[in-house]
């Protein structure tokens, strides 16, 4: 047998972990530090008007990016605080998917706001869809 057919034996039969709760938390962390280092690197050192949409599409990018992580650490901290003993590895997905659907329902409210089309029942259309979305998937 291989070297390569004995790792993958132990990984099955082991169930080797790869990455703890910490780890992915960490890499998380650091992952949104840098993608606030990059927005504020967009907002700082790009000119819309030179650059024209490429600084748009960093912009918003890196605004995604950012609030998605911050959303994340925040929701797992609640998590963690709220229930100490249910917080795994495998249940962070539903912080990921929160995480990830405020990034994208505030960069759809600054996506709107910069064509000047948000009005307020707008954005709450948005909180709706945003919310149906989840609900969906708790209820998958």
């Amino acid at each position: 047998m291989s070297l390569r057919g004995i790792i993958i034996n132990e990984i099955f039969t082991r169930k080797i972990q790869f990455m703890t709760l910490q780890s992915y938390l960490w890499g998380l962390r650091i992952g949104t530090v840098i993608s606030f280092a990059a927005f504020c690197a967009v907002i700082f050192l790009t000119d819309p008007l030179d650059i024209g949409n490429i600084a748009f599409i960093l912009f918003y990018l890196t605004f995604f990016l950012t609030i998605s992580g911050l959303s994340v650490l925040i929701l797992t901290w609640l998590w963690h605080k709220m229930a100490r003993d249910m917080l795994t590895l495998g249940e962070i997905g539903m912080a990921v998917r929160q995480g990830i659907l405020i990034g994208v329902f505030a960069t759809v409210l600054v996506g709107m706001q910069q064509m000047k089309v948000l009005l307020w029942w707008d954005a709450l259309i948005v909180l709706g869809i945003v919310f149906l979305v989840e609900l969906y998937f708790l209820t998958r």
